[in-house]
């Protein structure tokens, strides 16, 4: 079965950011013409898969000419960029993810890396993740 928010972040990100552009300023009932759905939907897309943790800010300004832009965030791992979301990766990669774009330095990557080591199998994938997570927040001022 299809799921038009897939076929909506697809498009979004394939063909509105595919000259890799920082920024995009869309009209809500436009995007939804071109992708034969209702603008609730492009709505729904855009508040549930382009958030700040996967990469992306919203803003939208309503009224006349009021328009919808998406930005594209630096410093958020490229694996979140392509529809990958950080919970399918293992803390791992996501510290490798991080330090590959400049979020961790080579030492707090090999502090993160070397607890991870520590935890095991004592410690649950999902929880290891979280913890990285939390860290990470913790560090860089609860952003």
């Amino acid at each position: 079965m299809r799921n038009i928010a897939d076929d909506i972040e697809k498009f979004i990100i394939s063909e509105l950011f595919g000259d890799d552009t920082d920024s995009i300023n869309v009209k809500r009932s436009q995007l939804a013409e071109k992708l034969s759905c209702a603008p609730s939907q492009i709505t729904y897309t855009l508040t549930t898969r382009f958030t700040p943790e996967k990469g992306y800010e919203v803003e939208s300004r309503r009224g006349n000419g009021g328009f919808i832009r998406i930005i594209r965030l630096h410093n958020v791992p490229r694996a979140t960029l392509n529809s990958t979301t950080i919970t399918n990766l293992t803390a791992g990669e996501l510290v490798h993810a991080m330090e590959a774009n400049s979020m961790l330095t080579d030492r707090e990557a090999a502090v993160f890396n070397y607890f991870l080591n520590v935890f095991g199998d004592q410690v649950s994938e999902e929880d290891k993740l979280t913890m990285v997570k939390k860290a990470y927040s913790k560090m860089s001022g609860g952003k």
